[in-house]
């Protein structure tokens, strides 16, 4: 293989590797994860969970309150 014919290979395969890194972080932003390579070439996609931002924080805050109740419960019996 010549020098030109190398300098070529090497362009176009870091093209192709910033191409799919590109589309694979389009799909972590949208939810979904490549799991790996179909029968066809293509990429099947995994969808993650979702999680419920709102719900989180409403247990964290009960959480909260709840230790806030018990450590004012044993500081006054002190």
């Amino acid at each position: 293989m010549d020098k030109k014919a190398k300098i070529a290979a090497a362009i176009s395969a870091a093209v192709i590797n910033y191409i799919r890194t590109e589309e694979e972080s389009m799909m972590m932003s949208q939810g979904v994860m490549p799991a790996g390579l179909s029968a066809s070439g293509g990429i099947q996609p995994v969808t993650l969970p979702v999680f419920n931002i709102w719900g989180l924080s409403g247990r964290q805050a009960i959480m909260q309150t709840r230790n806030l109740m018990q450590m004012k419960a044993f500081s006054s019996g002190r």
